[in-house]
């Protein structure tokens, strides 16, 4: 609590010398979500940004933008991070296929799986890039209903973790000011799971999952050109549910990295003993 204070202070007293409203963070201290929330918070302060790599890589990212920012680069809006590895659907297949597990190619995946929610499956996703940074942002993640304020102590179980905060929500990026409070100026922020935001009622209500005890979550908001593919998953599930949220943890088991290759994300599906994977345009099922 002390060094959030003097944190909160320094960024206070800076941005006051300086006569800015805009803060930029980066490095391992902002990984504390809630201190970048109290950043956010400073009277005077109107925008927030948290890079989405919090920690050595972020600050080395920060100091070559600014460099070429003074030989002249103009800064743009970072709408995704999905730098990482991709892998072509017939090496998907071929893991599948190698598996045993029983699978089918579904074109209209995104609604099946939307579907599949609805029934309370839990829902594996490896599509794409993966991202860059620590957050799992819709590609290498677990999707699940945020209606059970209980997942968080099974899943978790489940997954051989022992963590005790709330799952994350992803939301779409037009429910936002429905789902959160005062986020104006936080919402890029919010796009990479950097920030916390205190939540509505209709947030506390209809997703009790992703919401702390002190009323605030931790936000993915979602945008049809950020992440497509998670965008259509998420518009469907509202479309049967009338909720625009969704859990999204990382996919990964206790003390390993977010899966990356579709080898790895089959070994982690067996592994979690979760509901279904769905990876690109193939759901496979977990074996009775």
């Amino acid at each position: 609590l002390l060094i959030g204070a003097i944190i909160v202070a320094q960024n206070a007293y800076y941005l006051r010398r300086e006569g800015q409203d805009t803060v930029v963070l980066a490095g391992g201290v902002a990984a504390n979500v809630k201190l970048n929330q109290r950043v956010f918070e400073i009277e005077g302060v109107k925008k927030i940004f948290i890079h989405p790599a919090m920690g050595d890589d972020g600050a080395g990212t920060g100091a070559a933008l600014y460099l070429l920012a003074r030989r002249g680069l103009k800064p743009k809006p970072l709408e995704s991070v999905f730098l990482g590895h991709d892998f072509p659907e017939r090496e998907i297949e071929s893991a599948l296929r190698a598996s045993g597990l029983r699978f089918e190619y579904r074109p209209d995946l995104e609604e099946r799986v939307a579907e599949l929610l609805t029934r309370n499956k839990v829902v594996a996703r490896f599509n794409g890039r993966m991202e860059y940074g620590p957050r799992a942002l819709g590609n290498r993640s677990i999707l699940y209903p945020a209606t059970d304020p209980g997942v968080n102590d099974w899943l978790n179980k489940q997954l051989s973790r022992s963590e005790f905060m709330p799952f994350a929500p992803a939301t779409l990026l037009e429910d936002a000011r429905e789902c959160y409070l005062n986020i104006e100026g936080a919402e890029r922020a919010a796009h990479f799971m950097t920030i916390t935001v205190n939540c509505s009622r209709r947030m506390k209500e209809q997703s009790p999952a992703a919401v702390h005890v002190d009323g605030t979550a931790r936000p993915q908001l979602v945008s049809a050109s950020s992440n497509p593919s998670f965008y259509k998953i998420l518009s469907h599930y509202k479309r049967l549910t009338g909720i625009p949220s969704l859990v999204n943890t990382s996919f990964n088991m206790h003390e390993e990295p977010i899966v990356c290759t579709p080898r790895e994300a089959i070994a982690a599906f067996r592994q979690s003993r979760l509901d279904v994977l769905a990876m690109g345009n193939f759901l496979a099922f977990a074996q009775e």
